[in-house]
């Protein structure tokens, strides 16, 4: 996942209540060792580090590199291999641990102090990791000049400051777009999506392809954040916080109105139902030939192109506009080091070729993933020619930052997808739920100030 955007999430504002147990660990891990001379950026620590640097090119390391994504590993094991090339004493070992399990390993590594020697970062638990002191300040090094954050794209640096402290080096970043299944336009003889469509439309076209009978719908109305009605909701005028991020924004007129009209498309039977999207992901059912439209993110490019069902049968489109604009929602990843690791010194060289133009281009030219380094996504659109991969990069103009600058977010995010999940299921309407998300945000707002 990604880079750019009007205005990114500031994380410093983001404190955590986790299940990391940090009250203790962070205490203790605050003030140790070279942790505190990297996060002072004094003179001899500066010192230390390169006679630890000089003292590494003479021992035989490997470090361990840590990431969520299996279909990326290739694309980072490419990078890892040619850092070693240059480093011929520092191996690297790309470990994959899938999302699903990987904050809960990751929870557990951090106050054992076992974490990886470096691993990817995401935006909605960066403040757990940085403030439990579990993570390697890298302050001195951009103080330095030896990592310039300016190379960044849309101030994706900024995402992973603490307290003044930097904390991560950008890897990448995602937006939200339309996959549509060509076949299933075509036998419809309807026009393909594209960026004249507003979400009138795309009802209008959802409920023509729709083949109820066959299992086969126009459009995945899934109970969805980041990859669906967040992008409703903002296109529709509506916001999921407002501007000063101290109130929700889910019981706005404009909001629920946009979350009205993507659950009428369950009703008019141009969707499956939230039970169905429950048992089998919406992305599954696109990639079986079940779907013609669906919101997705870039991540799942290589995923859908794997489907040897819709292989050449599908590509992207924008998002629908809406009354007020193209709603889409952009988040970035981050490579962080471990404060806890025995090579630090290793980890840093490792993580700061991450962090370079030739590991962008690498992460581009294999498709991976869209580049937070500058001018080095076209390579990432050129890599699979076939698709219209530009519609992400497009649409950062317009993007919205990923609403996790905040103290309570991860209090109220939790609780956000068991109120819609009763709404979805047709427990209670759609716009009582979206009230009671919004009492349950500004109850969490407020005392999590």
């Amino acid at each position: 996942m990604a880079i750019r955007k009007k205005a990114w999430i500031s994380a410093m504002s983001l404190i955590v209540v986790s299940a990391l147990a940090l009250t203790g660990c962070g205490s203790n891990n605050s003030n140790n060792g070279s942790t505190s001379d990297s996060a002072s950026g004094n003179n001899s620590g500066n010192a230390s580090n390169k006679a630890a640097s000089s003292n590494a090119k003479k021992e035989n390391v490997t470090l361990t590199y840590t990431i969520w994504d299996q279909l990326q590993q290739p694309a980072m094991e490419a990078i890892a291999k040619e850092f070693t090339t240059e480093n011929p004493n520092i191996k690297v070992k790309v470990e994959v641990i899938p999302w699903g399990d990987y904050w809960t390993k990751m929870s557990a590594a951090a106050p054992a102090g076992t974490l990886p020697d470096v691993f990817w970062m995401h935006s909605g638990q960066f403040v757990k990791y940085a403030s439990g002191g579990f993570l390697e300040p890298i302050t001195d090094k951009v103080t330095a000049g030896e990592i310039n954050m300016d190379d960044y794209a849309s101030n994706l640096g900024s995402i992973y400051v603490l307290d003044g402290q930097n904390y991560a080096i950008p890897k990448d970043f995602d937006t939200i777009g339309l996959a549509y299944n060509k076949e299933l336009f075509d036998q419809a003889g309807e026009a393909y999506p594209d960026d004249t469509w507003d979400y009138a439309k795309l009802a209008e076209v959802a409920k023509k392809l729709s083949q109820p009978d066959k299992g086969i719908y126009g459009f995945a109305a899934k109970m969805d954040t980041q990859g669906g009605y967040w992008n409703d909701m903002l296109a529709n005028g509506g916001s999921i916080l407002s501007a000063d991020g101290t109130k929700s924004g889910y019981d706005d007129p404009a909001s629920i109105e946009a979350l009205k009209a993507r659950y009428q498309m369950i009703l008019d039977k141009a969707s499956p139902t939230h039970q169905q999207m429950t048992d089998t992901d919406a992305t599954e059912m696109f990639k079986s030939g079940k779907l013609a439209m669906t919101f997705e993110g870039d991540w799942r490019t290589a995923d859908i192109a794997s489907s040897d069902i819709i292989k050449d049968k599908w590509n992207w489109a924008p998002l629908p506009k809406g009354k007020v604009k193209r709603g889409d929602i952009i988040n970035g990843l981050g490579n962080t080091m471990s404060a806890k690791g025995k090579h630090k010194d290793e980890a840093w060289l490792f993580l700061k070729f991450l962090g370079s133009k030739r590991a962008a281009d690498i992460t581009a030219e294999m498709g991976a993933a869209i580049p937070a380094f500058k001018d080095t996504q076209a390579a990432w659109v050129k890599s699979k020619p076939d698709l219209n991969l530009q519609v992400f990069i497009d649409q950062t103009a317009e993007a919205t930052p990923y609403p996790a600058g905040s103290k309570a977010y991860p209090v109220w995010f939790p609780k956000e997808s068991e109120i819609m999940a009763q709404a979805w299921g047709g427990k209670i309407s759609i716009e009582e739920g979206a009230k009671q998300v919004a009492e349950m945000m500004n109850k969490a707002i407020s005392e999590n100030k």
